[in-house]
């Protein structure tokens, strides 16, 4: 599970997107090297969210199943994936776009239960 921790350095408090494994919670995307911190959690989970979409996004792939758009209902074969391993987006032509992405990634953050 995807979420922002706040991590406490002496006086100082800054948040990192962090991925939650049973191994314990590990900072992921750009907030895993070299990331000196965010002022809030949407900072962070924004940050991740570019890492994704610079370099694990994959639209227009193809699906024998049509199913329903999640941005506008219609009937669709195609799928994008933002993320290596994880559940796909179901996006009809003229969504298949990383504004969309963004979008639906942000709907499932919220939908999340919280940590």
């Amino acid at each position: 599970m995807l979420t922002a921790r706040r991590v406490e350095n002496g006086s100082d408090s800054k948040w990192y997107a962090t991925v939650i494994e049973p191994a314990g919670p590990r900072r992921a995307g750009y907030c895993a090297k070299d990331c000196t911190g965010h002022d809030s959690s949407e900072e962070a989970l924004a940050h991740y969210l570019q890492y994704q979409l610079d370099r694990e996004a994959d639209l227009w792939l193809e699906r024998q199943v049509p199913a329903e758009c999640e941005m506008c209902g219609d009937p669709t074969r195609l799928r994008a994936r933002l993320g290596k391993g994880t559940k796909l987006f179901i996006l009809c032509d003229n969504h298949q776009s990383t504004s969309s992405l963004q979008t639906l990634f942000r709907r499932r953050l919220a939908a999340q239960p919280a940590v």
